[in-house]
């Protein structure tokens, strides 16, 4: 099966066994559940607790025929223009949604984000909220291997393409070197600290966005709050200056 379309529907919310069966229902048309989940190679019951909630989404219908349950899902062009027509409501609407947060004032205000999806959309949210430069704090030794690709195929080229500079401090590691191979290129520049009690497996950047992104531990906190980034540039600018 196709890793990049899984990915690619990943990226839009589905995980990645949901992806895997709305993709094999596009190939089989409609199908029985044991079918789709033989080809899809996912339990039977977890196949069928998928495909009920893909129809409670309206993204799969059924039909019954000789007793038997048959499921065929939605055709991708009617789904990513419903997709679309969701992105505008809630644009619409924003400006309300905005208005709530700003009854805060300067209180931070603090976002969780859990599982891969979760750090993904922190990303995302990152380049959508920001055209200053990222300051940051990485170490990319131990991270989980779809969000490194991630990373590199879809979070780099989009900071690129809206111009959004970085400047980067992380610690001599080779997956770290090689991230610094590519500064020309990617609009950043990166200092490597050889110190051994600087070794950093997460990122920490200037939103103020944190993400833990090691197989083991796969979750991430964008704290908003001036002071709070005021004083980690301060501490970045400081040690930046010195290397």
């Amino acid at each position: 099966m196709n890793s990049n379309l899984i990915d690619q529907l990943s990226y839009y919310g589905f995980s990645d066994k949901e992806a895997k069966i709305y993709l094999t229902c596009l190939e089989l048309g409609s199908s029985l559940a044991s079918t789709i989940a033989r080809r899809s190679e996912i339990n039977r019951w977890t196949t069928y607790s998928i495909l009920e909630d893909f129809k409670r989404k309206w993204i799969a219908t059924e039909n019954i025929k000789d007793e038997l349950k048959y499921f065929s899902v939605l055709n991708p062009e009617i789904l990513f223009k419903r997709w679309e027509e969701q992105y505008q409501k809630m644009k619409s609407v924003l400006p309300e949604l905005l208005a709530l947060t700003d009854k805060l004032g300067d209180k931070p205000k603090i976002q969780f984000f859990e599982g891969l999806e979760g750090v993904k959309n922190m990303y995302g949210d990152l380049l959508t909220s920001t055209t200053e430069p990222i300051h940051a704090f990485l170490g990319l030794e131990i991270i989980n291997k779809k969000l490194l690709e991630y990373l590199y195929k879809e979070f780099l080229p989009q900071r690129i393409r809206l111009g959004i500079k970085a400047k980067v401090i992380s610690y001599m590691g080779e997956k770290n070197k090689e991230y610094k191979s590519i500064d020309k290129k990617a609009l950043k520049e990166t200092r490597l600290i050889k110190d051994d009690d600087f070794a950093i497996h997460n990122e920490i950047n200037n939103k103020v966005a944190i993400a833990m992104f090691s197989d083991e531990e796969m979750s991430a906190v964008i704290i908003h709050s001036k002071k709070f980034h005021d004083t980690l540039l301060n501490i970045f600018n400081l040690i930046w200056k010195r290397r």
